[in-house]
């Protein structure tokens, strides 16, 4: 049997969240089209005849401005050197050449890594040939995986390729198990999944969700949740005209969390002004967002 730790890293918006559910085969991280969606560490246990593996899902590599920014690439950083393997996830159409800012952070950690070239939905086949190329003269890699995570097209063979090159071992985790993190902040994280997929501009990037309740009842969880934001006019956006917007953000996030719970869900949600969260230790701490 095989176990293991294993690390997505990347810049963001290369599509490392959407790879990670498809490899787990359900949905535990959020995802969508705007950079950055990612702010924590989120793990994925996949158990299977050969093996468990515990996926770490993580920010995006940034040059980063701002305390909240600086900390998700430490987390994503300090990642690299703390699991058994790693996957550099690029993106086919964007990242034709090597870059030198991660790759200076890979080499001084020399992390065992398979190259994912993710997104080939998207460009000619014939193109894939000079990126492996380029790669393969930058970095030893294990192996050159080309894949499309929303077609899930090469996703076994992926699998397949991260059992092939983790230490023998004894699961640490039961066969159900499909996460560590608490069932609080997955629900936190799936409202504000519905805040970046319906919200614009500097919205999505100035909010952020914390359940304060969740209460489990015989037939129905019961959550109460604030959405943070960081001025009175991103307030009423949130909330919408008449409160179209913060019912239509509820009503998807529930769908959601009752799909992944397995339970129905009362969700209850408010709008809360916290200036200048992200530059505030003490909230980014509370968040769960430490380096």
């Amino acid at each position: 049997m095989k176990f293991g730790f294993v690390s997505f890293i990347g810049r963001p918006n290369v599509g490392k969240s959407t790879l990670f559910n498809a490899l787990l085969g359900t949905k535990l991280a959020i995802v969508s089209s705007k950079p950055q969606t990612t702010r924590n560490r989120i793990s994925g246990i996949l158990t299977n005849k050969e093996g468990q593996v515990v996926f770490w899902d993580l920010p995006g590599i940034h040059k980063a401005l701002g305390v909240m920014n600086k900390r998700m690439v430490s987390i994503a950083l300090n990642a690299i050197s703390n699991v058994n393997l790693a996957l550099w996830v690029i993106d086919a159409e964007r990242d034709a050449q090597v870059d030198d800012f991660i790759m200076g952070h890979i080499k001084s950690k020399k992390p065992p890594m398979i190259l994912v070239i993710n997104k080939i939905d998207l460009i000619a086949k014939d193109k894939l040939f000079p990126m492996v190329d380029v790669y393969s003269k930058a970095y030893d890699f294990l192996e050159i995986v080309p894949v499309s995570a929303t077609k899930e097209e090469n996703i076994d063979d992926l699998r397949q390729s991260i059992f092939k090159h983790l230490p023998e071992g004894e699961a640490m985790f039961g066969e159900e198990d499909l996460t560590e993190v608490p069932e609080r902040v997955l629900v936190a994280e799936m409202v504000r999944e519905k805040v970046f997929q319906l919200t614009h501009q500097e919205i999505p990037y100035s909010t952020a969700v914390q359940v304060i309740t969740f209460e489990e009842k015989p037939k129905l969880i019961s959550i109460y949740a604030e959405i943070w934001v960081e001025k009175n006019t991103q307030k009423g956006i949130i909330i919408g005209k008449g409160g179209e917007m913060i019912r239509k953000i509820g009503t998807l996030a529930r769908r959601d969390i009752e799909d992944l719970l397995g339970s129905k869900i009362y969700i209850e949600l408010v709008v809360k002004v916290k200036e200048n969260w992200r530059e505030k230790p003490a909230v980014l701490d509370t968040l769960g967002i430490r380096a």
